[in-house]
């Protein structure tokens, strides 16, 4: 067994395997690891030909898993004056709303909605419409129902 061919090495223990018969440190190795939590392999290569077929301005949005289900909730979201009303008509809290609707924004590198005040319904910025146009593009049938 030796090795560890075919067996289930997390990050850590296969550090302690190869301090352990190697005697260096991991580092000095320059062997990749993927980052704890990180999206599987062929996740990670789906999402990179996604991304090479869709219009330039979503691919940047398509950098890891639940891309779609993102890009969905936003297209949902854009027709509510707050993301409070546009969580509850989703079903979902609003926090988790708010922290997908920044990492989109994130990975495009532009806000997408200039957000509600006292008064005022949330409206898309400029971009967000750039992006709204783009991603109704997408067939239905590749997009999450919400």
């Amino acid at each position: 067994m030796g090795s560890g061919a075919g067996v289930g090495f997390s990050n850590l223990a296969a550090q302690s395997h190869l301090r352990w018969h190697i005697g260096g440190t991991f580092a000095v190795l320059n062997i990749p690891l993927r980052p704890r939590g990180g999206a599987s392999h062929q996740t990670a290569l789906r999402a990179a030909d996604e991304a090479e077929a869709l219009l330039s301005i979503l691919r940047k949005a398509f950098t890891g898993s639940f891309a779609r289900q993102r890009l969905s909730r936003f297209l949902a979201a854009q027709s509510h004056p707050t993301l409070t009303e546009a969580a509850r008509d989703l079903g979902i809290h609003h926090s988790t709303l708010a922290i997908q609707l920044n990492r989109l924004e994130a990975d495009l590198g532009h806000p997408l909605f200039e957000r509600a005040e006292r008064g005022t319904a949330m409206k898309l910025t400029r971009f967000g419409k750039r992006v709204a146009a783009a991603a109704q593009k997408i067939p239905a049938e590749e997009m999450p129902r919400r």
